[in-house]
């Protein structure tokens, strides 16, 4: 009999228990399940942004993490259900960046960072999708590989065909950029602007001297003069 009653017991509480469980799981689902992402862009993506910018300048906007959707649309003319089927193959996709005209964000061109997992099979079939769809809505599709580092130029170049102000931000540049080096001199590796020479002014390396992008602060790129050099200039 006891044991009959603690049998019982045991099932009640279990009862409860798995009660209390399903009303909290319950609670989630019609709640509000949701937390804030540490941050908008990976930090590859982030990186690439300030290239972007120092690229394009100040001649368009640049938009991140923009729904294709809100790009592209159906054609019209097409029956409800075939506006239904492609409005749902781009509503859950993305793109990268988009670059836009200041006067009117008319969409000059989109971008795509292709890091690793664009090698898989479904990340392939979705990028040439997105090709698809880009060029029969007349929209260039800028993909760039997803590295560590960029150079300024070699960004402004691939999208520079795509951008409708070129000639504006190239003359702006001209007018704040330093001169590209000469032939025999050193270049940054960075953004291809000629290096110069400067002296460490403070910390642990003051009195130093250093090789300095003369593109500062667009471009931070330094490196240490080697010994070789400094003893050259000694000598003169």
């Amino acid at each position: 009999m006891n044991s009959m009653v603690i049998g019982v017991a045991i099932l009640v509480i279990a009862a409860l228990v798995l009660a209390k469980i399903l009303h909290g799981l319950k609670s989630t689902a019609t709640g509000y399940p949701y937390q804030k992402k540490k941050a908008l862009f990976t930090p590859a993506e982030r990186s690439f942004l300030g290239v972007l910018h120092q690229a394009v300048g100040d001649s368009v906007h640049i938009f991140g993490k923009v729904r294709v959707a809100d790009v592209v649309e159906p054609k019209k003319g097409i029956s409800r259900s075939d506006w239904q089927k492609a409005f749902n193959k781009i509503s859950s996709k993305h793109f990268d960046f988009i670059l836009c005209r200041k006067d009117d964000l008319s969409v000059e061109c989109a971008i795509e960072l292709d890091d690793r997992s664009h090698r898989a099979k479904n990340r392939q079939q979705r990028d040439e999708f997105l090709q698809g769809v880009c060029k029969a809505a007349g929209i260039p599709l800028v993909q760039i590989p997803a590295k560590s580092g960029y150079a300024v130029g070699e960004v402004r170049q691939l999208i520079s065909g795509h951008i409708g102000v070129k000639e504006e931000v190239e003359d702006k540049e001209a007018e704040l950029k330093p001169p590209k080096s000469a032939p025999n001199e050193k270049v940054c590796p960075k953004c291809g602007s000629a290096m110069v020479k400067r002296t460490a002014k403070k910390g642990k390396t003051a009195g130093k001297r250093f090789w300095a992008c003369s593109a500062f602060p667009n471009c931070r790129y330094i490196e240490s003069v080697k010994t070789l050099n400094t003893l050259s200039e000694k000598a003169m």
